[in-house]
């Protein structure tokens, strides 16, 4: 019998082996290359936990079993220093003006999560289930991928406090949750798998260093974050903080950015 952890590989393998070419053909054109994209996310879900997709892009629950999947990207477009555009990850000089003064990967993904949707659907909704992607070096060349899950329980005291206090300011009811970050740890994630998503010449390869479906055991929190309590972090957000204005900058094809 194939164990669960070689059919999720084998799944992932099979649903990203274009990468290679997608990479190749996706740079040439400045366009970014999702590693691992959202309905993959929820596909690969729906095999580790056996049950189904809901059949729609949308208007309800990603997997039958009431789970809400979130997925989220290290692997991110850079800034041109000198002309600004946006750079895809895999560029080493920018498009536009041909500078390799580029920015540092930022990092700063995000798993949206509405907390409107979450106290209103609370009594339905089973866990929260996320998916990193991070490259393993920042160089354009890089074609290794750490890839983690981890589950993160509705009733989590932490998550529910900031979703109460997003909600609760009427502003706006988006949290922008950030991986790695205090409000991750604080929230008590337990992971499931850890591996890595190789792009080769003409395949990917996943290779799992950790897989348990069983454990529950809670992530360690990293000691820059073990003086931080729930209710500091709770009591130092800015709620509803509206987005500042984006002013778009006009290629030289005509494209704004």
């Amino acid at each position: 019998m194939v164990s669960k952890g070689k059919e999720v590989a084998t799944l992932i393998e099979d649903c990203t082996s274009g990468l290679p070419y997608q990479i190749k053909y996706f740079t040439k054109y400045n366009q970014p290359t999702k590693i691992f994209p959202d309905d993959l996310t929820e596909v690969v879900h729906a095999c580790i936990h056996e049950t189904r997709c809901g059949g729609s892009g949308g208007s309800c629950w990603d997997t039958v079993d009431n789970g809400e999947s979130k997925s989220s990207s290290h692997v991110q477009s850079k800034k041109c220093g000198d002309c600004k555009a946006k750079v895809t990850f895999f560029l080493d000089a920018c498009p536009e003006c041909g500078s390799t003064n580029l920015s540092k990967s930022p990092r700063d993904g995000r798993w949206g999560i509405s907390s409107s949707s979450h106290f209103k659907y609370y009594s339905q909704l089973k866990e929260y289930r996320l998916i990193l992607v991070e490259p393993t070096t920042d160089l354009h060349t890089c074609r290794k991928f750490r890839v983690r899950y981890w589950i993160i329980d509705k009733d989590s005291e932490h998550l529910n406090a900031y979703a109460r206090g997003q909600y609760d300011s009427e502003k706006s009811n988006h949290i922008n949750f950030q991986p790695l970050k205090v409000d991750f740890y604080l929230s008590k994630p337990v992971l499931i798998f850890d591996g890595f998503l190789t792009v080769k010449s003409n395949k990917t390869v996943m290779e799992f260093d950790y897989f348990d479906l069983n454990n529950k055991a809670c992530v360690e929190i990293p000691a820059k974050f073990k003086t931080k309590t729930s209710k500091k972090i709770i009591e130092g957000k800015n709620f509803g903080k509206e987005r500042g204005d984006i002013k778009r900058k006009q290629l030289s094809g005509g494209q704004n950015v």
